[in-house]
């Protein structure tokens, strides 16, 4: 291993994954921590003499850019951070950058990595995204402070010593937080960056609707009558009754009987069983499209939500915009979680439309069927997208929000043969959608239109919503 080798180096252009492409004695080396153009001192974190190429962490900048800035979260600021004598933890590899030209940096990313995975040259486009320089101009979300801070409304933690920690890029050690400024203000506040969860493996952190009172799901280090549980049950009841901001616990144990050997649980996910410590079960998140009088969606603290607490309006508004779904039409919705967009969808076709809701995830899937539940026109299902999608009949609109790894393949060629009259597909990773929409395109889609929204400030994360229509 090189890992303690200093290169210098000019780096070039920013790359998917947060590192900007250098080169060394013709070897390539992904920086993280540079900004275009600078001149890094750099420490070799990963790669050896005879690897194709290195990874690196900027730890001095001898020739900065004018986009560089102070990185507003200390221990993710790989310059502070080596100071100390250790790496800088991950989930903010853009905050040492001017929050403008983050989202440029973004914009760039997308255009060239569907150019380099899908073939596609987004600059021929005509959408009213296109910004004057040729790139699609990346939407600032509100929610966020000055700094692009306070926007996460959800956050998992491991834990280490009993502190709340995270991990270094591409690592396994644990560095424990003082903070994490990218959440709500909310999570800062209730304290629990102090407390002792010794006895607990990782700490999930919802804020729902981005305010307080919090939710924890504490996930728990072995059996849950082990004497170390006990002694951590004990400690979160005392922490709860003494702290306003946390409206519930709720503690997650393996069952026993799921513990299979490492083959069998690549095939067969473990199963959790959750116990309510204190408070309630369930959370509520404020829906941008109430159902029936509802302005909230009722699911399980470890049920999937967007994560920016902007997001939901954000992305239901985009796909508004971009769909034509009339009244008395028909959707699709796959990879519905808990009804998002099912809703925005049962609202646009009223009741003489209909609405299928497809969500693999048992909670997510529960929650949608009772936010539902007495409307005629909306189905839900509990399957997974690959299972439903040779099923798929003609419809107006299928909306597919895939996890990062994008969709099946099976799910593209099942919405492709029930032939709907478009897509929308809501991505939040570029490469994979980059392959998907080629996918697409190679069965006879067009990208007709497509946004990038900034869910993810201060990281090299992005959104984009997609509209395909037939050749």
């Amino acid at each position: 291993m090189t890992g303690h080798q200093i290169l210098t180096l000019t780096v070039g252009q920013m790359s998917h994954g947060g590192h900007c492409v250098a080169r060394h004695e013709g070897r390539v080396v992904f920086v993280r921590h540079a900004v275009p153009g600078e001149t890094v001192r750099a420490v070799v974190t990963d790669g050896t003499s005879s690897s194709r190429f290195w990874r690196a962490d900027a730890v001095d900048v001898l020739d900065a850019s004018d986009h560089r800035r102070r990185h507003p979260w200390k221990q993710a600021d790989a310059l502070r951070a080596y100071d100390h004598g250790q790496p800088p933890v991950g989930g903010a590899d853009y905050g040492h950058i001017t929050d403008i030209h983050q989202r440029r940096l973004k914009s760039q990313v997308f255009r060239s990595t569907m150019q380099r995975i899908g073939g596609i040259d987004i600059t021929t486009l005509d959408t009213e995204h296109m910004g004057p320089e040729g790139d699609l101009t990346v939407e600032h979300l509100p929610g966020t402070d000055a700094a692009g801070m306070h926007w996460r409304t959800r956050a998992s933690f491991s834990v280490s010593g009993g502190s709340l920690a995270m991990k270094p890029s591409r690592s396994h050690e644990l560095i424990p937080l003082r903070s994490m400024p990218l959440a709500v203000e909310s999570v800062g506040a209730s304290g629990i960056f102090s407390w002792s969860f010794a006895g607990a493996r990782s700490v999930d952190v919802v804020a729902p609707g981005g305010d307080q009172p919090l939710a924890l799901v504490v996930r728990l280090e072995g059996a849950s009558d082990s004497e170390a549980a006990a002694g951590l049950e004990r400690r979160l009841l005392d922490l709860a009754d003494s702290t306003p901001g946390i409206a519930s616990i709720i503690l997650a144990s393996e069952r026993a009987s799921a513990r299979k050997p490492r083959r069998y649980n690549q095939l067969q996910p473990a199963l959790i069983d959750y116990r309510v410590l204190t408070g309630e079960p369930t959370i509520e998140e404020p829906l941008p499209t109430p159902v029936n009088g509802r302005a909230a969606v009722t699911l399980a603290p470890e049920g999937f939500w967007q994560i920016h607490r902007s997001a939901p309006s954000a992305l239901v508004s985009t796909v508004d915009r971009m769909a034509q779904l009339p009244p008395g039409g028909s959707a699709i919705d796959l990879y519905a979680g808990a009804g998002l967009f099912t809703a925005w969808a049962a609202s646009r076709t009223g009741p003489a439309g209909q609405v299928l809701s497809v969500e693999a995830a048992s909670p997510t899937s529960d929650a949608a069927r009772a936010l539902f539940a007495g409307m005629s026109h909306v189905e839900v299902v509990q399957a997974t997208a690959e299972s439903t999608a040779s099923r798929l009949t003609t419809t107006d609109l299928v909306v597919l929000d895939p996890p990062r790894a994008g969709a099946d393949k099976r799910v593209l060629t099942g919405i492709d043969a029930a032939n709907p009259g478009q897509i929308i597909y809501v991505s939040c990773d570029p490469a994979s959608f980059a392959r998907d929409a080629k996918a697409l395109c190679d069965l006879g889609w067009v990208l007709k239109d497509i946004a990038l929204l900034d869910l993810y400030p201060n990281t090299h994360h992005m959104e984009s919503v997609a509209l395909f229509e037939r050749s």
